[in-house]
């Protein structure tokens, strides 16, 4: 039922052909999958950025503590000094960035990393540099997905995080700063860790796959009505930052739509974001930054 519109016979019949027609398709995938053995890359994350330079080496150190191994990042039109943030996770091989002064080209930019990570990946995040995916269960999260590897891909349920009152943005940590969120009642989305290999048609938050669906954490179909599901995975979506940088992402327009940002709607949105506290991510953040810091106790520490 596209567009909340019944199917007439014609569509019904179209539908069912093509369905008929990716299965074979998907099953070859599969099989070809199981066959293959280990990826270079267990979990990797794409990811296309304007303007994140403060917040990039944080949003890498995270991820890449919880079992990224890989990010490919494209840049989209940025003139902040996004490259001396980047430069020390490109020399270790950590990164690929890939220019692409694309208008509205988040798809696009995802579609190019498909073609790389099919062959790389064994699963592929698809997120924003201002959202943050970890378990509030364990700090790797490989092994989480391995519960789901017949799936062509998991939905992550996201918690949409305000400014907590800060103007400024604060001499503080994203995950320290902004434990404000909306309420659950709400609503709220979902990203993807996909298959690289079962996409056909990717998307922003879902993407079609050649096989099968994607589904949560409990292995349900995501649906507008239905109560978030936080328990083994999640993504703190940090829509706003501070006011000083909704007011930075609302000029520098979006990736994925045409469409101007409308300031009025931003600003008025961002106030229900503050509505709850909810500190989960707070041992998992504060667990990865003390496993950078030298133990002083330690010799040369």
């Amino acid at each position: 039922m596209p567009d909340g519109k019944p199917l007439g016979r014609v569509d019904s019949a179209k539908a069912q052909l093509r369905l008929w027609t990716r299965t074979p398709v998907g099953y070859a995938k599969r099989w070809r999958d199981k066959g293959r053995g280990g990826y270079r890359h267990e979990l990797a994350v794409c990811a296309i950025f304007r303007e994140e330079a403060p917040f990039l080496d944080e949003w890498l150190e995270f991820h890449a503590a919880v079992g990224a191994t890989h990010f490919y990042l494209y840049n989209n039109f940025s003139s902040d000094d996004f490259r001396s943030v980047l430069d020390p996770w490109i020399s270790r091989g950590l990164v690929t960035l890939t220019d692409w002064p694309i208008p509205v080209g988040q798809i696009s930019a995802y579609q190019h990393c498909l073609k790389r990570a099919r062959g790389e990946c064994r699963w592929l995040a698809l997120i924003d540099i201002d959202e943050f995916l970890f378990s509030p269960k364990t700090l790797d999260i490989r092994d989480i997905l391995d519960r789901y590897s017949d799936l062509p891909a998991l939905d992550v349920w996201q918690r949409f995080y305000g400014s907590a009152g800060h103007v400024a943005r604060p001499a503080l940590p994203v995950t320290e700063a902004y434990l404000k969120c909306a309420a659950l009642s709400m609503g709220t989305t979902v990203k993807s860790i996909a298959n690289p290999r079962m996409i056909y048609k990717v998307g922003v938050h879902r993407s079609k796959y050649w096989l099968g669906d994607s589904l949560d954490t409990s292995r349900l179909h995501v649906e507008i009505d239905r109560k978030p599901v936080f328990d083994v995975l999640r993504i703190n979506h940090y829509w706003s930052r501070s006011i000083e940088d909704l007011d930075t992402k609302i000029r520098r327009t979006d990736a994925s739509t045409p469409v101007p940002r409308d300031p009025v709607w931003h600003f008025n949105f961002e106030k229900k974001l503050n509505v709850e506290t909810d500190d989960t991510i707070l041992p998992v953040a504060r667990a990865i930054r003390a496993a950078r810091k030298p133990d002083p106790a330690s010799p040369g520490g």
